[in-house]
């Protein structure tokens, strides 16, 4: 499903391009006409796929198709907003790519290359620089957190953010900085509410739940550039600005000293993950947190067999940590200061 509504999402920016349209012009109209003929066009080329199947996936598909226009018209909404322009949808970093791959040298003298394809990338040419942000679509519940960044376990959109940063002279002569790293929700949510609520005020209620998450930078000018119509807490990205444009401090604004020490431990940490798979370290030991394991969405346990009453079958435990510690730890990994105030202006 994940896939099926990437590739729509792909072919609806496409579209835009070829009819020469802008984003902040598209009518609601046109985006839920435009959704149904892509999908219903996909599903014709795609006819074993399992939404064709029965008259209950056929309700699925109709579900779908809300899910894809909410989301259009929140990406609408989201430009209209913000300074920042889109500059490419699904780049790809690898051979043959938009970007080269990202290069890795390991202690054992091996070289390797990580290739990937980036949902969407943003950015904005302010006289300091070209910022750039990395937005991912998720269609579940995810959120990013920093602890889970410690262990290993949520590297995409850092690893995402490294491929662009490197190779920034593909896109800008001028100085390329991280902006942002944000997951954008797809979804078509239900509102708690009353029945005398205007259109507005469930549209506010609707960007409030649709509201991207992650990380994004330490700078005024910036927030300001993502959203356009800021006063207190934002309703489409996770910051707050206070009176007389001052930002506040929230744990998803972040320095770019700390933007740094990230991409640092992410690369840190993708080389010492590449060392134990040519080492031929394949040790069953699956992480577990409070509210999960990785075993619950895991495509191969059959062949895993995984069973913690078993002798030597011992999980992983991932216990989560503060944001603070979580810095702490990983610029003492690292090797660099981490500097708390970022620039305000």
């Amino acid at each position: 499903m994940g896939s099926f509504i990437h590739g729509i999402l792909d072919k609806f920016s496409d579209l835009i391009k070829i009819e020469k349209m802008q984003w902040k012009d598209i009518t609601r109209e046109w985006s839920r006409k435009t959704i149904s003929e892509l999908v219903d066009r996909e599903l014709n080329v795609q006819s074993n796929s399992i939404l064709n199947s029965s008259s209950r996936y056929k309700y699925m598909t109709d579900r779908l198709k809300r899910i894809l226009t909410r989301s259009v018209n929140i990406m609408t909404e989201h430009v209209k907003r913000s300074s920042f322009d889109t500059l490419a949808n699904e780049l790809v970093f690898g051979k043959g790519g938009d970007l080269p791959p990202i290069k890795l040298s390991l202690p054992s003298g091996e070289d390797i290359q990580l290739i990937g394809r980036i949902d969407r990338v943003d950015s904005a040419d302010l006289e300091s620089g070209t910022y750039f942000r990395v937005i991912d679509y998720k269609t579940g519940q995810k959120s990013f957190s920093l602890s889970e960044v410690y262990y290993g376990l949520q590297l995409q959109l850092l690893v995402y953010l490294d491929a662009l940063i490197s190779n920034a002279e593909y896109y800008t002569e001028k100085e390329a900085i991280p902006g942002a790293v944000l997951y954008f929700r797809v979804d078509d949510p239900m509102i708690s509410g009353t029945a005398d609520m205007t259109e507005e005020e469930i549209e506010k209620a609707i960007l409030k739940k649709l509201k991207m998450n992650g990380l994004i930078l330490k700078d005024a000018r910036v927030v300001k550039s993502m959203d356009k119509e800021i006063e207190g807490y934002s309703l489409i990205i996770p910051a707050r600005m206070n009176k007389g444009d001052v930002l506040g401090s929230t744990p998803s604004v972040v320095s770019l000293e700390q933007f740094d020490i990230l991409r640092e431990y992410v690369r840190d940490t993708m080389v010492r993950i590449c060392e134990d798979m040519l080492n031929g370290n394949i040790e069953i030991k699956p992480s577990k947190s409070k509210k999960h394991t990785a075993c619950n969405y895991c495509s191969f346990a059959s062949v895993c067999q995984f069973d913690p009453s078993m002798k030597d079958n011992k999980y992983r435990y991932v216990n989560k940590k503060k944001d603070e510690e979580v810095w702490n730890l990983m610029a003492d990994k690292v090797g660099l200061e981490q500097v708390g105030e970022g620039s305000e202006g």
